[in-house]
């Protein structure tokens, strides 16, 4: 009777350790799906960025000829 008590108690301990398991691997899934999906949305980001910086740069280019262009005529 007794080794089934001790039975019944190591199956019981061994259930709930089972579920804490279950538990943190899905905790642990979702923070990797989090972390996959944030990373996908810095590399957005950062595409975002460099596109906008292209086009900062050639709008400065361009303002810098005007520059340029107004100054020349201005001169003569």
């Amino acid at each position: 009777m007794e080794v089934n008590i001790k039975k019944s108690e190591n199956f019981e301990k061994l259930k709930k350790l089972q579920f804490a398991f279950d538990k943190n691997i899905r905790i642990f899934e979702r923070i990797i799906a989090e972390s996959i999906i944030n990373k996908e949305k810095l590399n957005t980001i950062k595409k975002d960025l460099n596109n906008a910086n292209e086009k900062f740069n050639e709008a400065e280019k361009c303002l810098n000829e005007l520059k340029i262009h107004i100054q020349n005529n201005k001169i003569k």
